[in-house]
């Protein structure tokens, strides 16, 4: 089969590798659209994920054969993957934790092959039915809508509440959507590319190409700045910025990612008595609620995704695209 490998630092080839067989309590599943996610674009330029790899964690299709012990699946179910194939045993599933288990080496997509292929073996139990009011290709947003109600959740964000929003890419778009359904008071949101901003432009109450302390402190947040901040850009520079955006005693929450290492002033944090929560994927209940939002067209995903591309063109349209500062796309998913 036809596969897109991961072999490092922006070096991804296509490449005829076998067709996987399920094994027990395992299915094959036909690839329909595979997301190229955030994290996707950090390791293409860093070379952040183990080698080699067929990256793709974002991805959904058609079950096309059941392997032994499988029972509550049916060959032509659409589905979708969750990529946090968690063990279920260790301390931190049992604690209701599965995106910090210990055993997650075999995380789809990153530790073990995934999506950008024409087909995938996966546990059965990482499958997530599709709902026929989903068409296929928002069948690869779900994880990122998951991440953004574990963020809001374990920020402790509550209805009323300010927030700033720094990055509008897929994870800073669905987090203004959500945001929005969790009725906040009010939502600002940052971003440099204008393509990007402007899509954002008619759910924000503010919305900024640069951080401006001015309309940040202003009358919607009583000139104290807002109660949450969501960093959805993993930069050293607005990751600092954030100190000035946040009120007194408010929280920021860290979505964004970066494996480069910078210099951080701590001092303002720790004298304006602010919290820094890090969010790292999402729970198997917030993936299921995130298939219920989409269906119940509660977040909608059609002004996000904004490119369907070929395998074959994954690099070129795909991940070069994706990482150019003027970019006219949000989210891309692959067809293979």
């Amino acid at each position: 089969m036809k596969a897109a490998l991961y072999e490092g630092k922006e070096k991804i080839r296509i490449v005829d590798i076998p067709k996987p067989v399920p094994k027990a309590g395992e299915v094959l599943v036909r690839i329909k659209y595979t997301g190229i996610c955030g994290s996707d674009l950090e390791a293409y330029k860093t070379g952040l994920y183990p080698l080699p790899v067929v990256m793709g964690h974002e991805a959904s299709g058609v079950i096309e054969e059941l392997g032994p012990e499988v029972k509550k699946r049916k060959i032509g179910d659409r589905v979708a993957i969750n990529s946090l194939m968690a063990c279920g045993k260790c301390h931190f599933c049992q604690i209701g934790y599965n995106n910090l288990c210990t055993e997650l080496y075999s995380a789809f997509g990153i530790f073990a092959n995934g999506g950008f292929a024409e087909y995938t073996v996966v546990p059965a139990f990482s499958l997530v039915s599709i709902p026929d009011a989903i068409p296929d290709k928002f069948g690869t947003i779900f994880d990122q809508v998951a991440t953004c109600l574990l963020a809001i959740r374990e920020g402790g964000f509550m209805i009323g509440n300010t927030a700033v929003i720094i990055g509008l890419g897929t994870i800073g778009q669905l987090l203004l959507q959500c945001l929005k359904l969790s009725g906040a008071g009010a939502l600002i949101v940052v971003e440099k590319n204008k393509y990007r901003l402007e899509v954002a432009r008619e759910r924000a109450d503010v919305s900024l190409s640069r951080i401006s302390l001015g309309k940040i402190k202003g009358r919607l947040t009583d000139r104290l700045g807002a109660d949450f901040v969501f960093e959805c850009t993993g930069r050293p520079d607005a990751i600092n910025a954030t100190a000035n955006c946040v009120r007194k005693g408010g929280i920021i929450v860290q979505v964004g990612i970066s494996d480069v290492p910078f210099e951080i002033n701590y001092l303002p944090f720790i004298m304006n008595h602010n919290r820094i929560q890090g969010v790292i994927g999402f729970l198997q209940s917030d993936f299921k609620y995130a298939v219920k939002l989409v269906a119940q067209k509660l977040i909608d995903p059609e002004p996000i995704v904004t490119k369907i591309i070929s395998l074959d063109d994954i690099v070129e349209e795909g991940f070069q695209e994706a990482i150019k500062l003027d970019t006219k796309e949000i989210k891309i998913i692959v067809e293979p």
